[in-house]
C-alpha cells in the first residue's frame, strides 16, 4: 500500500509538477473527511446531514483546489451543488419504492451471529453511497465542460451565450459517454465477483437480474449518468451567466 501511494505520488510530480503535490494532498484530505464522516454516521449522526456536508467539502476540497481558473472553479462547485441537491429529490422516494438497501438473502449466514439493531437506517446509508458515488463523475463533468468554454472564451470573448451553450453541448456530448462507460465499468466490475459466484451457484438469469444487490448498483448508475448529463446544459448556462458582469 505505501508502495503504490508513493509511486502515485512520483508520477503525479512527473507529470503535474508541483501541482501534483496539491492534487496529492487534496486525495489524503478526501480520504481524512470520507472516514470521519463514516465515523459521525456510526456514532448515530444523521446521514443524510453527514452526506451534505460530506458532499460540500469534497466538492470544495476537488475544484478549488485542483483548478487554478476561478470561473472554471466556481462554474464547477456551484454546478455540483446543484445537480447533488437535485439527485437527492430523485433518490429518496426511489430507494424508499425500490427497497434495495440493506443485506441480501446470501449474507445471511454471516450476520446471523450479529445483531441487526444498530440505530441506523440502511435506506439512508444506500442514499449517502450512491451520492458518494455519483460526485466524482459529476464534478469532472463540470469541470472538463466549464475548462473548454473557458478556453473558448480566451480566443473569443466576445462570443454570445447562445453560440457558448451550443458549444458546452458539444463538449458535453463527448464527455458523457466516457462518463458513461466509467460509471459502468466500475458498476460492472463491483458486482463481477458476485456474478460468478451466483452462476457457479446456478442462478437463473432471471434471478441474477433481479437481484436487490444488483438492482441496486444498476440504480446508483443511472442516477450517476443522470446527474452527468443534467451537470451539461447546467455547466453551460451557468458559466455565461457568471461571466456576465465581466463582459458588461
Amino acid at each position: 500500500m505505501m508502495l503504490l501511494t508513493g509511486i502515485l505520488l512520483i508520477l503525479l510530480v512527473l507529470v503535474c509538477g508541483w501541482q501534483g503535490l496539491t492534487i496529492f494532498f487534496s486525495l489524503g484530505l478526501n480520504f481524512v473527511v470520507i472516514i470521519l464522516a463514516l465515523v459521525l454516521v456510526a456514532g448515530g449522526f444523521e446521514p443524510l446531514i453527514v452526506s451534505g456536508l460530506l458532499s460540500l467539502i469534497l466538492l470544495a476540497t476537488s475544484i478549488f483546489m485542483n483548478t487554478k481558473q476561478p470561473l472554471t472553479a466556481k462554474t464547477a462547485f456551484v454546478t455540483s451543488l446543484i445537480v447533488v441537491v437535485g439527485l437527492l429529490i430523485i433518490i429518496v422516494p426511489l430507494s424508499q419504492l425500490a427497497a434495495t438497501y440493506g443485506f441480501g438473502a446470501e449474507d445471511a449466514e454471516e450476520i446471523e451471529g450479529f445483531g441487526l439493531a444498530i440505530g441506523l437506517s440502511f435506506q439512508k446509508i444506500s442514499i449517502m453511497m450512491i451520492i458518494l458515488g455519483s460526485l466524482g463523475a459529476i464534478a469532472e463533468t463540470s469541470i472538463a465542460v466549464a475548462s473548454g468554454l473557458v478556453e473558448i472564451l480566451e480566443y473569443d470573448a466576445q462570443m454570445g451565450p447562445k453560440q457558448l451553450f451550443k458549444a458546452g453541448i458539444a463538449i458535453g456530448e463527448k464527455i458523457i459517454a466516457t462518463a458513461f462507460n466509467t460509471l459502468f465499468f466500475s458498476f460492472f466490475g463491483s458486482f463481477l465477483s458476485l456474478t460468478m459466484w451466483f452462476i457457479q451457484l446456478g442462478y437463473p438469469i432471471s434471478k441474477i437480474v433481479n437481484h436487490k444487490i444488483l438492482i441496486g448498483e444498476g440504480l446508483a448508475l443511472l442516477i450517476g449518468v443522470i446527474g452527468v448529463i443534467a451537470t451539461v446544459p447546467l455547466t453551460s448556462w451557468l458559466l455565461n451567466y457568471f461571466r456576465k458582469p465581466k463582459d458588461e
